[in-house]
């Protein structure tokens, strides 16, 4: 017999989760931070925010790291840490900035050497486009876009598949 329980979204039946799907790291404390953290939690990623890029060992200093999000594009460290994370092959890199910021960053990553493999690992910016504009409405733009990343989905209505 299986190990079920009453899930308040899911329903009656639900498979208990084997553990986190993954390991976000948030860098850069802000308010889309910490409700990025907040929505990446309930969705059953583990979430550690940050509060700035790691100095010295970089990405090697976060640990294991299956995602990453930079939720302040003029931080310190913050492109050193993306080129770190997309070398190392983390399979999601994100990045909060504007479309126009986010077409110099790729043009600067791509002049350090990183292929188009590695840049299509990079989200800039990060989330999908559902008009939100709120710290949490962004925050689950992002999360949107980071699930259907890991399940290999566009991230397009439900109706449309």
């Amino acid at each position: 017999m299986s190990d079920t329980r009453h899930d308040p979204v899911l329903g009656s039946g639900a498979t208990p989760a084997e553990g986190p799907l993954g390991h976000l790291v948030v860098v850069f404390d802000n308010r889309i931070a910490r409700s990025l953290t907040a929505i990446a939690d309930a969705t059953g990623w583990e979430a550690t925010l940050v509060d700035a890029a790691p100095v010295g060992d970089g990405l090697a200093a976060l640990g294991p790291v299956d995602a990453l999000v930079v939720c302040n594009h003029d931080g310190d460290g913050a492109y050193a840490l993306l080129a770190d994370a997309l070398r190392a092959g983390v399979p999601y890199v994100a990045m909060m900035a504007s479309r126009h910021r986010s077409a110099a960053l790729l043009e600067q990553l791509r002049g350090e050497g990183l292929d188009d493999e590695q840049l299509g690992r990079l989200h800039v910016p990060a989330g999908l486009s559902i008009g939100g504009s709120s710290p949490g409405e962004i925050a689950l733009s992002v999360v949107a876009e980071l699930v259907a990343d890991a399940n290999g989905r566009p991230g397009t209505p439900m109706r449309a598949s």
